[in-house]
């Protein structure tokens, strides 16, 4: 284990905050740990009744082009709780309320540096409601269905991890070689 000597706060954002600590390592060397602290996040597999999977593709500023993604989003509303966040979030980037969620488990997305923790749900019994995309997102919705998938995967269209393991946990077959219809 290591343990925290002391801790600097470096940068405090809209999403999270960033800090410096310094760690002791179980040899007793000193050592610096930069970690971004996050409220922790949601991402939801929108799956139709024809058993198509509902992605939404937008423009990410650090990765200069548009990605296709599952809706997820970040626990940002104070006392709102994790469901209520899914629900949300599906709402909001894509238009689609639903009848039946499933948890389908917790992951750190990026355990090296920082500490945000996504849950991620299964939504089905998939409606159309009013979608309220926040005013710096915007968002194109589409279903696919297990081979529109694995061509977006195999062709390197599907690079956000948060929808590949969302989608594998969904057991979404995208590892399979797409065969020509």
């Amino acid at each position: 284990m290591e343990e925290k000597v002391d801790s600097q706060k470096v940068y405090g954002g809209k999403l999270f905050q960033v800090y410096r600590d310094r760690v002791r390592l179980p040899n007793g060397h000193l050592t610096t740990r930069e970690i971004v602290r996050h409220p922790g996040a949601v991402a939801i597999v929108p799956r139709r009744a024809d058993g198509r999977i509902v992605l939404v593709r937008q423009f990410r500023y650090v990765t200069g082009r548009e990605l296709w993604e599952i809706p997820a989003g970040t626990l940002d509303k104070p006392g709102e709780e994790v469901p209520a966040a899914a629900r949300r979030e599906l709402a909001e980037e894509a238009g689609l309320k639903a009848e039946r969620w499933t948890t389908l488990g917790r992951a750190y997305l990026m355990p090296g540096y920082c500490d945000e923790r996504m849950t991620f749900f299964l939504a089905e019994d998939l409606s159309p409601t009013e979608a309220h995309a926040d005013l710096d997102e915007s968002f194109q919705v589409n279903p696919f269905d297990a081979h529109d998938l694995q061509v977006l995967r195999s062709s390197g269209e599907l690079q956000d991890a948060k929808t590949l393991l969302g989608l594998a946990w969904a057991g979404v077959p995208l590892w399979a070689e797409p065969r020509a219809r």
